[in-house]
């Protein structure tokens, strides 16, 4: 090997792993700002952030452009963290009404565990997670016997309904159990979605 190749591998091995250095970082900053999140609540500042991923305020911003490339950083990996949670219901056996009915169950305990990642998550937007849900449904519904398309408009609005009717129980527990709210997010799901496929939602999800 030349000096001159010597030097082009050492200097490539040098920028992958400063390049793997910086995501190293930036995931450790998210990860502790979403802690501080669940612990504190969605507006803590980011001296607490920097604080608990072991940083000098400074150097936060080292990895992201600015507040809001951080807060979009950790509403990327909150949405990651509920998708891993749900999957596991996206294909499980059952009707579609079934399904949708387990889905919205394993949102809400996501939800009940993580109240304020949830929060911020939702106030943030759903974007990144709609593509996944959405080949998902499709996927079941073709299971099941459906000539399944569903728009992405229509599982972002589904998505939109399910986080303003958890963030509405959230500040109303008194008000509505967590059953009665899984039942009717359940049925209203359902709805949209027989509605897109042209079917009628004559079943109702069930427990």
């Amino acid at each position: 090997m030349s000096d001159a190749v010597r030097r082009d591998t050492i200097a490539a091995r040098r920028a992958a792993a400063a390049t793997e250095e910086r995501a190293r970082r930036r995931q450790l900053i998210v990860e502790a700002a979403a802690r501080v999140i669940e612990e504190y609540g969605t507006d803590t500042g980011l001296n607490v952030v920097a604080d608990r991923a072991g940083l000098p305020r400074p150097h936060v911003y080292r990895h992201f452009t600015g507040k809001e490339d951080l807060d979009q950083a950790v509403a990327r990996h909150a949405a990651r963290l509920l998708s891993a949670w749900i999957r596991p219901s996206l294909s499980a056996p059952g009707t579609p009404p079934e399904v949708v009915y387990a889905i919205i169950g394993r949102v809400l305990s996501w939800a009940v565990a993580h109240p304020n990642l949830y929060r911020f998550r939702a106030r943030l937007g759903t974007a990144q997670a709609v593509p996944e849900l959405a080949d998902a449904a499709v996927v079941n519904l073709r299971a099941a016997g459906y000539d399944a398309q569903l728009p992405a408009y229509v599982v972002a609005g589904v998505v939109g309904m399910v986080d303003a009717g958890i963030i509405w129980w959230f500040d109303h527990r008194d008000e509505t159990g967590l059953d009665q709210l899984n039942d009717w997010l359940a049925a209203q799901v359902w709805r949209v979605v027989a509605e897109a496929l042209g079917q009628p939602p004559a079943a109702t999800p069930a427990p």
